[in-house]
């Protein structure tokens, strides 16, 4: 099977410049959101993600194939808060069904990052789909969960 088409950039996101975090860490508490510091399995990757606390915002669970079988725990943070500060030009992106949507993991260590949507659908804001159980200091079992039917309400049905 060929390699899925290489990321070029996430359009909108940043990388980190010592200047740019102490602005970001700033506006923390103007928000109520807090910066959540990630990184891939291997650590080649590295990135910061400011989303509503965890201890407060539920993470989505969905049945549809991809998230079974990545095992993704999903946030949805605006695009321009993403902040990759190391490995984003060498992630590689996979794509199934409709092929419109970037699924982008680690070379290295294959871990699942997240789902690219390209941009606002449908008058959708316009985020990202990132993997919590890549985030660092969090406590998985005590985390709140949304549940999605994914496998029967998401076109088109996986069929292998």
């Amino acid at each position: 099977m060929p390699d899925a088409p290489r990321p070029t950039s996430i359009q909108g996101t940043r990388r980190d410049t010592t200047h740019e975090a102490r602005e970001i860490d700033a506006r923390i508490m103007a928000d109520n959101k807090v910066w959540y510091d990630a990184n891939c399995h291997c650590a080649a990757v590295r990135y910061r993600v400011k989303i509503p606390s965890l201890d407060e915002h539920a993470i989505n669970i969905c049945n549809c194939s991809i998230c079974t079988k990545f095992g993704y725990c999903l946030v949805y943070p605006m695009r321009d808060e993403v902040i990759f500060t190391q490995g984003y030009d060498t992630l590689k992106a996979y794509r199934f069904g409709r092929k419109q949507k970037d699924h982008l993991f680690c070379p290295t260590c294959g871990s699942s990052l997240l789902i690219d949507f390209h941009g606002p659908e449908r008058g959708q804001p316009d985020t990202l789909a990132m993997n919590a159980r890549l985030f660092k200091d969090i406590d998985l079992d005590k985390a709140k969960y949304r549940y999605f039917d994914g496998k029967h309400k998401l076109e088109p049905p996986y069929e292998f």
